[in-house]
């Protein structure tokens, strides 16, 4: 039995696939989103979809591991970078790039349906894992900003980094609610509130002593 002919540029046209899922979910929800439309916008059958994926739910899988990966990326670089602990927070919370936004968002749609995952499933594991890692990661860069007296707060850090996960979660989330009539919330409105938690300190100025 002849052996079927893998299509040309394979692992190319199968992220794009995973994108086109991405964008697709973003603006939808998890249940409008189809085989169907991904083959339409990546240009392809129906069918040739199963070249990459058997079945909806093995694309969700990838999706959701992709999300893992290009979010969790992203914060690990920046965290590691050589820039000020304030810089970074800053970078977090504001993001850099679209594609970053729109796996965070696209993190949504996927959630609604944990229930129907199992615990072991790989996508309720990724899910949990990426929450801990975000969670770490910030408690790690507001643990630096304190240590290098960048700012200071009377709150406990890994509270404090839970409530920057959860706010980056409800503006994300309410973004991907609101109509296009609506203005978006904007994320600078978060930086805006951690200034007023997080405390900048500012070294005292020393009083010049008179020799009079």
């Amino acid at each position: 039995m002849a052996r079927k002919k893998v299509p040309e540029n394979y692992e190319k046209m199968k992220q794009g696939i995973i994108q086109a899922a991405i964008e697709i979910m973003v603006k939808r929800s998890m249940t409008e989103f189809s085989l169907t439309d991904v083959a339409k916008k990546v240009g392809l059958t129906k069918a040739a979809i199963y070249w990459y994926f058997p079945n909806k739910n093995a694309l969700v899988d990838e999706v959701a591991r992709s999300i893992y990966d290009t979010y969790i990326g992203y914060i690990e670089k920046i965290s590691g970078s050589p820039l000020s602990s304030c810089e970074k927070l800053r970078r977090i919370v504001l993001g850099e790039e679209d594609t970053i936004q729109a796996a965070l968002m696209c993190v949504f749609p996927i959630k609604f349906y944990l229930e129907s995952y199992s615990e072991s499933h790989m996508v309720k594991t990724l899910i949990k894992n990426g929450y801990e890692k975000y969670n770490a990661l910030i408690t790690a860069v507001l643990e630096e900003g304190i240590r290098n007296g960048e700012f200071q707060t009377c709150l406990p850090v890994s509270e404090l980094a839970k409530f920057i996960t959860g706010a980056i979660d409800g503006l994300a989330f309410q973004n991907l609610l609101v109509s296009s009539e609506k203005p978006e919330v904007p994320r600078f409105l978060l930086f805006s509130v951690l200034d007023c938690i997080l405390t900048p300190i500012h070294p005292t100025p020393r009083k010049e002593v008179s020799n009079d």
